[in-house]
């Protein structure tokens, strides 16, 4: 079976072990928000596809979640990636954390902040979409 291409865009985001990492994101959780210049919290940075079969980004690092390893899908702030760090503490866009199986006893948790405009990002559609194809 062939995939169909459901959504692509570009996309900021981050390993969970990266923005844990005290020495290099610590202070900027806490002041992030108040900087509206400032992206927000993020390691890598390229193009996201999404298809039926799965994500796949590519750019400074190349990362492929393919759906059937995908175990969970949330969207909104959490301890790693708190509100604080986003402008506005998130009134206009929450990142979306995916959590996949690497294999039977290890799994990855990256962020997503996709198509971010400044203020606005595309997560929600993703976050939507996505969920419907996992269903």
């Amino acid at each position: 079976m062939v995939a169909q291409k459901m959504l692509e865009g570009n996309v900021l985001w981050s390993y969970d072990h990266e923005l844990t990492d005290e020495k290099s994101s610590g202070w900027i959780k806490k002041i992030a928000g108040l900087f509206s210049f400032l992206k927000p919290l993020h390691s890598h940075e390229g193009n996201i596809l999404l298809a039926s079969n799965g994500l796949f980004i590519t750019g400074d690092e190349q990362l492929e979640l393919p759906l059937s390893n995908i175990e969970e899908v949330y969207m909104g702030f959490d301890d790693v990636f708190p509100a604080s760090s986003a402008k506005n503490f998130g009134l206009f866009w929450q990142p979306i954390r995916i959590r996949s199986a690497i294999s039977r006893s290890e799994s990855q948790t990256v962020y997503l902040v996709i198509n971010h405009t400044g203020i606005f990002s595309d997560n929600q559609t993703w976050f939507n979409t996505l969920i419907s194809l996992l269903r």
